[in-house]
C-alpha cells in the first residue's frame, strides 16, 4: 500500500499509529507470534514500514507530502514503486482545506488508470486530525465517496489520540483479502 497526500496532514504520525495499533494486537494475540516490523529509510522522500496484521503482511510506502520536481518518490521511482501498489490511502488534513483540494492533484500524479481500468487496487481517503477544528465539511467530502465514485471507502481520524485507526486497519485487511480473493 502507499500513503499520500500533501505535507503536513499527518501521513507519517498516520503510519506510526497504525503500526502502533498492529503492535498491541499482536502482544494481546495468545499465540505468541509477532512478526517485528521494520523501517527501512530510501529516501528523504520515502519511508518503507511493514508489518502483519491478522495474518497478512503489509508493506506500506509513506511518501513525501513536499514536492520538489525530479527528485520526488512519484518522479524518480513511479513505475518500481506504484507498479506494486493495490491499496491506496490518501489522506488530507480536516483542518486545512487547500489538503483536500489537493487531492486532485495527487489522484493525477498516481497515475492510476491501469489500476483503475482492471479494478486491481482499492482506494480509502483519510480525513486526518479529526481533533482540530474543521475546514473541510462532511457534506464536501461525501462529494468523493460512494459507491458510484473514485473513493468508496471514507475514514476519519486523529492519529495522535488513535480515533479510526482501527477502523482504518480492518478496512485495510478487508480490502487485501478481497484483492487476494480470500474474501466470502
Amino acid at each position: 500500500m502507499t500513503v499520500v497526500g500533501d505535507g503536513a496532514v499527518g501521513k507519517t504520525t498516520l503510519v506510526q499509529a497504525l503500526l502502533k495499533k498492529t503492535k498491541e494486537s499482536h502482544h494481546n494475540n495468545s499465540n505468541g507470534i509477532f512478526l517485528e516490523e521494520k523501517k527501512i529509510t530510501r529516501t528523504p522522500f520515502m519511508e518503507i514500514e511493514s508489518w502483519s496484521y491478522k495474518d497478512l503482511v503489509f508493506q506500506c510506502y509513506d511518501l513525501a507530502g513536499q514536492r520538489i520536481p525530479g527528485v520526488h518518490p512519484l518522479d524518480l521511482l513511479q513505475h518500481q514503486v506504484l507498479k506494486c501498489i493495490d491499496i491506496y490511502i490518501f489522506v488530507f488534513s480536516l483542518d486545512r482545506y487547500e489538503s483536500f483540494e489537493n487531492l486532485n492533484n495527487w489522484l493525477r500524479l498516481m497515475n492510476l488508470e491501469y489500476n483503475i481500468k482492471n479494478n486491481n487496487a482499492g482506494f480509502i481517503l483519510v480525513g486526518n486530525k479529526v481533533d482540530l477544528e474543521r475546514n473541510v465539511s462532511r457534506e464536501l467530502v461525501q462529494t468523493l465517496v460512494g459507491e458510484d465514485r473514485f473513493f468508496r471507502t471514507y475514514v476519519e481520524t486523529s492519529s495522535i489520540y488513535g480515533i479510526g485507526i482501527e477502523e482504518i486497519l480492518e478496512k485495510i485487511v478487508n480490502m487485501g483479502l478481497k484483492l487476494l480473493n480470500l474474501s466470502d
